[in-house]
């Protein structure tokens, strides 16, 4: 069995200095009957970059 995800690369700022995350894609390989069997991930060549507050919760008090 095989599935997409996004594993986090990095943390770099775009030229208005805010923080994104760099995101490459994985294709999940599972070796078992359940989803949480151990497996394997085969990265890709598609890349991403994802503002960091969409990701996180940013505490500000």
């Amino acid at each position: 069995m095989e599935d997409q995800a996004w594993r986090s690369v990095d943390v770099i700022k775009n030229t208005q200095g805010e923080p994104h995350v760099l995101q490459q894609r994985v294709t999940v390989y599972t070796a078992g009957v359940t989803e949480e069997s151990s497996g394997y991930t085969k990265p890709e060549v598609q890349h991403r970059l994802v503002p960091l507050k969409s990701l996180v919760e940013l505490d500000s008090g």
